[in-house]
């Protein structure tokens, strides 16, 4: 009796055990599948920011064109209101006119494409089951591109970025319709991408000497100077022809960046508060040059100063040399090859690096034009269209002097000249001059002596098929509320006062109040043979575009606005005041610029988020 109770105690227990046993095996399968599933949802994910890590990365890529694509399409899209999102901004779906197709598969590699692209080939291609070894396979299965673009305000956009994975779909997420999922969102800041973005353009180079600063201010904040409005880092100089060379040797700071489609030195200058970019060797030749930005070049850097120093990163395709004791590198340092090549070593050149040292550099080109008359970068708009527009019947040539005489130029014609007809009224300009403007076409225009020119009572424009020359104590003036723009297809001579009755160069939308444009070319004359040479002691306030000639700026004034030219000289103690107001500026855009368009101009990474957006 008593084993028979043993006997039924031990079954009892086995069962319990048993249950808790099979409970235990179950709950494990549970864990396994939730664990599985899970796997799926990570690998699934994972493809989903494979594909939009892939599009931001070649959308932020320096070597092709497919940001250009999206942000020309975008110009005029997102300018348009249709509908709105959950956030209440305006949204506009991209999509190309031949045959509808949205930007996602447009704007997408084919499977072959992104295959070659995991596998790092030039050609050829493996079987279709063959994923190979190599992490970057899973870009080949999936799908990469642009899902939307939205327009935030006049001045920003969000793009999001989405990917899916391409295979024969077993799930809906794998389906060919499927709309994948935002994983990757980045915020941009948008330029209003008219022709005055830079303070200093010359297309074959820059040449900065003297005592001038060359830096920027904001004229709807009031005078230069005045109350700390000065200073500031928005004075882009900048070169877009292959071998363009920018050379500085003012002894003053520069406050902004340098980009260069050729090589960059810097001589006696003062400190640099921007970046430096070339395509070719970037130089600091001068022994207390200081770059508080940082440093790129597609070729070399070489700090050949004794007490040169870079604040910020560099980076570098060929090497980095430092020749000097003092020399100094802050940042980290990138490059193949950063070994001692200059003579004159007494320390380790890694003891003058403060940073990190990497040797695999990635500097991408400075884009380059062989256009130098288009307005902006897409080409659409170039000085010859701007004579094209213009009327061609001349009324003749206009001499002033002596007399201290005074000629006032209106809409209804010239005073105190008879031979002068009226001018040609409310021309248009599509594409360059956002406003109609009252053309007066002469043969050649010159003023001196004590004579006293003055523009009144519009929007005027002086186009001059031959030379234009200002000097001799003669006074140039254009009256509050009024603009002037000289065209000339001759050389351009400013040896005496062009005066502007308002403290600002610009209107309230950003314009020029005096601007010279100039087809002349001068075969990449210099100095005093220039096409055009501004050597007047008074400042100008305005902008001057001259793609074909020389800009010499050789005054003991300055210059308050922007300068492009095939070359720019900057001599004496002139300094360049960029007028940041300038950045709103609608000639070149096209439109009438009330608020530059979110479309329009530069796009310029603010910021990056993961996750859906909608």
């Amino acid at each position: 009796m008593k084993a028979s109770k043993q006997s039924g105690f031990v079954l009892v227990v086995g069962m319990m055990l048993l249950t808790v046993a099979s409970g235990a095996v179950i709950s494990g399968m549970s864990v396994n599948k939730y664990q599985e599933r899970q796997a799926g949802n990570y690998v699934r994910t994972n493809n989903y920011e494979a594909g939009a890590d892939e599009a931001f990365r070649r959308f932020e890529s320096p070597d092709n064109n497919w940001k250009l694509k999206v942000i020309n399409k975008a110009n005029a899209a997102l300018d348009e209101e249709a509908g709105e999102d959950n956030k209440g901004y305006p949204v506009k779906m991209l999509s190309y006119a031949e045959g509808g197709n949205d930007v996602r598969k447009v704007l997408s590699w084919s499977s072959e494409d992104r295959k070659k692209i995991a596998q790092g080939l030039e050609g050829g291609k493996k079987d279709e089951g063959d994923k190979g070894n190599d992490e970057n396979i899973k870009y080949a299965f999936t799908l990469a591109g642009v899902k939307k673009i939205v327009k935030i305000d006049s001045s920003h956009v969000r793009v999001d970025f989405w990917g899916k994975r391409e295979l024969s779909g077993n799930n809906n997420d794998n389906a060919e319709g499927s709309d994948g999922q935002d994983i990757l969102s980045a915020i941009y800041s948008i330029k209003a991408g008219g022709a005055y973005q830079d303070a200093l353009v010359g297309c074959e180079g820059v040449n900065a000497a003297g005592g001038g600063i060359i830096d920027s201010y904001d004229s709807r904040d009031g005078k230069y100077g005045e109350n700390g409005n000065a200073n500031k880092s928005n004075a882009t100089i900048k070169s877009n022809s292959q071998g363009g060379d920018i050379v500085l040797d003012t002894g003053q700071p520069v406050y902004g960046d340098i980009e260069s489609a050729g090589g960059i030195r810097i001589k006696n200058s003062g400190a640099i508060h921007g970046d430096l970019k070339a395509n070719e060797n970037i130089v600091l030749s001068n022994g207390a040059a200081n770059v508080q930005g940082n440093v790129t070049s597609v070729q070399a850097v070489r700090l050949k100063g004794g007490s040169a120093s870079i604040t910020g990163n560099v980076e570098a395709n060929q090497g980095i040399f430092m020749s000097g004791d003092d020399a100094h590198i802050y940042g980290n340092a990138t490059a193949p090859n950063m070994d001692p090549k200059d003579p004159g070593y007494s320390s380790s050149m890694m003891e003058r690096i403060s940073g990190s040292t990497n040797s695999s550099p990635n500097v991408g080109e400075v884009a380059t034009t062989t256009e130098c008359g288009a307005f902006t970068p897409s080409g659409e708009a170039t000085i010859d269209d701007l004579i094209d527009a213009l009327p061609d019947a001349s009324s003749g040539s206009l001499s002033i002097g002596g007399g201290s005489q005074t000629y006032t130029l209106t809409p209804n014609g010239l005073s105190n000249n008879n031979t002068v007809s009226d001018p040609k009224k409310d021309v248009t300009v599509d594409g360059i001059f956002p406003e109609p403007t009252n053309v007066l076409v002469l043969d050649s225009f010159s003023l001196n002596g004590s004579a006293n020119f003055v523009v009144d009572g519009g929007d005027m424009t002086l186009y001059v098929k031959g030379d234009v020359d200002i000097g001799g104590g003669a006074t140039f003036n254009v009256a509050e509320g009024s603009s002037l723009k000289i065209v000339t297809e001759g050389r351009f001579n400013l040896g005496s006062n062009l005066n502007v009755a308002s403290e600002s160069p610009t209107d309230d939308d950003g314009n020029p109040i005096l601007s010279l444009y100039s087809t002349y070319d001068d075969e990449g004359a210099s100095g005093w043979n220039a096409g055009v040479n501004i050597t007047g002691a008074s400042a100008f306030k305005g902008t001057i575009f001259a793609p074909r000639s020389t800009v010499n700026v050789a005054g003991s004034g300055a210059l308050y606005g922007a300068v492009k030219g095939r070359r720019v000289e900057v001599n004496g103690g002139a300094g360049i005041h960029y007028d940041e107001a300038l950045m709103e500026s609608s000639v070149g855009t096209g439109d009438g610029g009330t608020d530059g368009g979110a479309g329009g101009g530069d796009w310029t990474l603010e910021g990056l988020s993961y996750g859906a957006n909608d």
